[in-house]
């Protein structure tokens, strides 16, 4: 019995001595993790990566699905990221947008969300900004924050970042569009109102123009290229071309929707 009650003791002091370090260290890592966060919530110049071990799991049965909403209408959740050095389901979404889509007619809306606004994250127990929903779980953590602060119904997300968005223009030989002589200066066009057609650098800096106006100005700005690089893709081609097209962009994105998904919503549309 003392033999046992020993053994137990000598066990007891070596988990004290090796378990709790572990544990310490974890505990600094996650607070660690909360101090970026804070920091990066007032500087969004700082990159924002949560550490794998400390982001939400969320799976596709978890997306908190609201039921009973008009199932003519497909919605699924545009996100464009500024991942930096991280994997392209990480970081902030410097752009979220909802592109709704009507199966039937072929009506499309597209529905911008400023990233700014505070809402509960599921899973964190403080308000934050929308954006970093995506640092903390994902595509998936992003839809589910989306459908539980307006009460929708996506399932389904497309996902680029910065690197990806310049690569899809460029594959598509860049995209037309009319500029204002402020915003073609940012974006390093050519000085005139005319339509013009602008390559993947070019695109990108026109959609990140913040020092014209304000969120909602960018936002538009952003709608204004979604539509014209769909309508890229539709206008004057065949349904081989448009196919080539879309496997193409696909490339750089991260998206739960299948080629043959996504042509099944090309087609009323077309």
């Amino acid at each position: 019995m003392k033999k046992l009650i020993l053994i137990l003791l000598i066990a007891s002091i070596m988990m004290s001595t090796v378990v709790l370090p572990v544990w310490a260290e974890m505990e600094s890592l996650k607070q660690q993790e909360v101090d970026e966060l804070e920091t990066a919530i007032i500087d969004e110049s700082k990159e924002l990566i949560i550490q794998d071990q400390f982001r939400i799991n969320i799976t596709e049965k978890d997306l908190s699905v609201r039921e009973g909403l008009d199932k003519e209408w497909k919605n699924i959740l545009l996100l464009g990221t500024d991942t930096g050095s991280a994997s392209l389901n990480h970081g902030r979404t410097d752009t979220m947008i909802i592109l709704s889509v009507n199966i039937k007619t072929g009506q499309m809306r597209l529905s911008s969300l400023v990233r700014d606004m505070q809402v509960n994250i599921p899973y964190r127990d403080n308000l934050y900004k929308i954006n970093v929903a995506n640092a903390f779980g994902g595509p998936l953590l992003a839809i589910k924050a989306v459908n539980e602060t307006f009460g929708l119904n996506i399932t389904d997300y497309c996902s680029v970042n910065f690197s990806g968005f310049v690569k899809i223009i460029d594959s598509l030989g860049g995209v037309e569009l009319s500029l204002d002589i402020a915003e073609a200066f940012i974006a390093g066009a050519a000085l005139t109102t005319e339509p013009q057609v602008l390559n993947g650098t070019q695109a990108l800096e026109y959609v990140r123009i913040r020092k014209l106006d304000n969120n909602f100005g960018r936002n538009n700005r952003q709608r204004i290229l979604l539509s014209s690089i769909f309508e890229k893709i539709v206008s004057d081609s065949n349904m081989q071309q448009i196919t080539t097209a879309l496997s193409e962009v696909l490339k750089y994105m991260s998206t739960n929707l299948t080629l043959n998904e996504v042509l099944q919503l090309t087609l009323p549309v077309l």
